[in-house]
């Protein structure tokens, strides 16, 4: 027979992406590719388009933004304002409530 056992222990939520619109938005208005404005940051192409989609850097680092200031030709005031608002809807969007529990399985 088998009999299923709560677990107190919570699953672990996989974090979702949030794209960076502003940063793209931007990018485009330039009419920059993700190329151009990841030699101008000094890092790879996968590493800056990581960085618009969400995938890399959930707080983005002072030394980087400052560097897109430079890239994307924005004042740091109006950048640090969309990423303020980035990291505020990153954190509603990947909540964790505690609710979500594993089950096991046993047999007895």
């Amino acid at each position: 027979m088998q009999q299923a056992i709560y677990n107190k222990t919570p699953a672990k939520k996989r974090k979702v992406p949030l794209p960076r619109f502003y940063l793209v938005e931007r990018r485009l208005e330039l009419g920059l590719s993700v190329e151009q404005v990841s030699r101008e940051l000094d890092v790879t192409h996968y590493y800056y388009y990581q960085l618009e989609n969400g995938n890399r850097g959930k707080k983005l680092p002072v030394k980087m933004l400052l560097k897109l200031t430079k890239a994307l030709d924005i004042e740091a005031e109006k950048l640090l304002h969309f990423e303020a608002e980035y990291i505020d809807k990153y954190k509603n969007l990947n909540e964790w409530d505690g609710k979500v529990f594993k089950w096991k399985l046993i047999h007895s």
